[in-house]
């Protein structure tokens, strides 16, 4: 089973490939009817971004590293749930590390 490209995306939704990239990039450039349909698009045919290559493009990993002291209390284990809630959604990954209540790490 092949990869969906943004492409197919695009030509589902009946936009441009710009326009599918930038449902993406930076959604509020575009038209709520036109981001909802590209969004439409990318469930309909099941569009996972390759966030490689959107790094390699933009020069941004769109990845937040969080160094909690461990992962072992809950209150961090809550923390980091609660930031990936928040992170995930807008494009973000999650680098999660862990210092051992090491400062020096």
């Amino acid at each position: 089973m092949t990869a969906v490209t943004l492409a197919q995306v695009a030509k589902r939704a009946g936009v441009s490939m710009i326009t599918a990239s930038r449902a993406l990039t930076a959604p509020e450039k575009l038209a709520p009817e036109t981001r909802a349909r590209v969004q439409a698009a990318m469930r309909e045919l099941g569009y996972l971004p390759n966030l490689v290559a959107g790094a390699l493009a933009s020069a941004r990993t769109r990845a937040v590293a969080v160094l909690v002291p461990t992962i072992a209390n809950s209150i961090f284990a809550d923390t980091v749930e609660g930031i990936s809630a928040a992170l995930e959604p807008r494009g973000y990954a999650v680098l999660l590390a862990q210092s051992g209540y090491d400062p020096a790490r």
